[in-house]
């Protein structure tokens, strides 16, 4: 089931904002190049949340604010350690100006 978490105007270019699907605590990124992603907003190493403060979003990387961990937003596999585990991540689509992520 799609669900409808934001507004495209909600998320600057190169921002990442907490979202809930489901109880689950969401991060949408927004890419330099206009893309929309979600994975998981908790860091696998320590459970930080990784959309604080606006996020850290580099082209297709994120990374956590804590220790320095970093994942593919397209993928939620890790870049860099001390996280081992990846993200889930979450199928993102747009309709007009609203944000689905599937749950």
């Amino acid at each position: 089931m799609k669900v409808k978490v934001a507004k495209k105007s909600d998320i600057a270019k190169g921002k990442v904002i907490p979202v809930k699907v489901g109880g689950e605590e969401v991060a949408i990124y927004h890419t330099e190049s206009d893309e929309w992603f979600a994975t998981s907003d908790i860091c696998t190493h320590e459970a930080c949340n990784l959309s604080y403060e606006g996020g850290k979003l580099q082209g297709y990387e994120t990374e956590c604010d804590c220790h320095g961990s970093k994942f593919d937003i397209r993928t939620g596999a890790v870049t860099l350690p001390p996280a081992f585990e990846p993200l889930k991540t979450f199928k993102v689509e747009t309709q007009g100006e609203d944000i689905l992520v599937e749950d």
